[in-house]
């Protein structure tokens, strides 16, 4: 399916990667990573042994594989964690080298709502490092780690954060949703990743069959969600005019898979610069102690 409105430009394969690797968070975290982030303080809280689910999935721009993403979480009734990894992949690894990890943690409130607690994200962008690393505190996150600087990038301040999450938070709180639910969270939300902060607005579109070689043995339906994201601050000194002001529209495709639970199965995503971006399921996802 494609999202009409927006339209694809060429940039330098170092951009390309690394706001595909952007836009695609927005189903990555939704799976697995072979490795396990469960802080003891909410391992405590959590009911019991809560399995890790495991996944991997293939981001494709304008028809290429240019990212692998490895998402791992445990979603318990009152606590989650989730991580990811993000590589270049195929034919875009031998020109840029993107290696980029993202976790965080946190609560789930009385109302179904995630609560973060922390967050942090680190990589490198053919050579660049960075790394950011946020704390909750009232509601609020508070940056603690932020490498490099912000520079001449526009401020988001504390008043403008307040009450917005992050990726994590926000995508598994909406998985959440979905298994406890079987519907989309449609209040909008603010995301805050620690340079730039967005709108989220998430409706639910009903049922259908995913696009064709997206399902494969674990089932024959899906959840869809339309969801349009919008960045309205944290703009480059030149970004007056940028296109990245322009909204993402996109659609989450979940499926309850034998075993698994309500997964997602597939995302697309029309990015302003990257145009469509696509992120599917690579194969049935796995669960251990």
């Amino acid at each position: 399916m494609r999202f009409s409105g927006v339209r694809a430009v060429m940039m330098p394969r170092k951009n390309m990667c690394r706001l595909a690797a952007q836009g695609a968070a927005l189903g990555i975290l939704l799976g697995v990573l072979p490795a396990t982030f469960w802080p003891s303080t909410l391992q405590a809280r959590a009911e019991g042994a809560v399995p890790q689910t495991s996944a991997r999935y293939l981001i494709n721009v304008h028809g290429l594989h240019v990212l692998t993403a490895s998402v791992a979480y445990r979603l318990g009734s009152n606590a989650y964690s989730g991580v990811a990894q993000v590589q270049t992949a195929g034919f875009f690894g031998l020109f840029v080298q993107t290696d980029m990890r993202m976790q965080g943690s946190g609560q789930f409130l009385a109302n179904g709502l995630a609560e973060p607690a922390q967050y942090d994200s680190a990589g490198t962008y053919n050579h660049e490092q960075s790394h950011l690393h946020m704390v909750y505190q009232a509601g609020v996150p508070q940056i603690t780690v932020q490498e490099p600087p912000v520079g001449t990038r526009e401020k988001v301040t504390p008043e403008e954060r307040t009450g917005a999450q992050d990726v994590v938070a926000i995508l598994v709180g909406l998985l959440h949703q979905l298994q406890t639910q079987n519907h989309c969270e449609e209040t909008p939300q603010k995301l805050f990743d620690g340079l730039r902060l967005s709108t989220l607005s998430v409706r639910n579109t009903g049922v259908e069959r995913p696009p064709s070689g997206t399902s494969r043995a674990w089932g024959q339906e899906a959840v869809t969600c339309n969801f349009v994201l919008q960045q309205v601050k944290g703009f480059t000194a030149n970004g007056h005019f940028s296109k990245l002001r322009q909204p993402q529209i996109g659609r989450i495709w979940f499926e309850n898979i034998p075993n698994i639970g309500m997964s997602v199965v597939r995302l697309e995503v029309e990015h302003p610069k990257m145009g469509h971006i696509v992120m599917r399921l690579d194969e049935t996802p796995k669960q251990t102690p």
